[in-house]
């Protein structure tokens, strides 16, 4: 079973206001605070990639997307 910790770590860093969800403004941040920076077509790329993946399509990334996306 593989170790959760890190992916959930790097997801509550990221959930700045801890409401469960990423939102593309904390996206940013978070990378801003790594010393990377990411552009509006990352940004797309990854959001959509995310609301595809749950069908929600509601612009956030929850812990379950998150997680799907750190283990690929």
């Amino acid at each position: 079973m593989p170790d959760l910790d890190e992916p959930t770590a790097a997801f509550k860093e990221f959930d700045r206001d801890s409401d469960g969800y990423i939102t593309r403004e904390e996206f940013v941040l978070a990378m801003r605070s790594r010393g990377e920076e990411v552009t509006a077509a990352e940004l797309d790329s990854i959001f959509k990639v995310s609301d595809e993946h749950d069908g929600d399509v509601d612009g956030r990334i929850s812990l379950a997307e998150f997680l799907v996306a750190w283990h690929k």
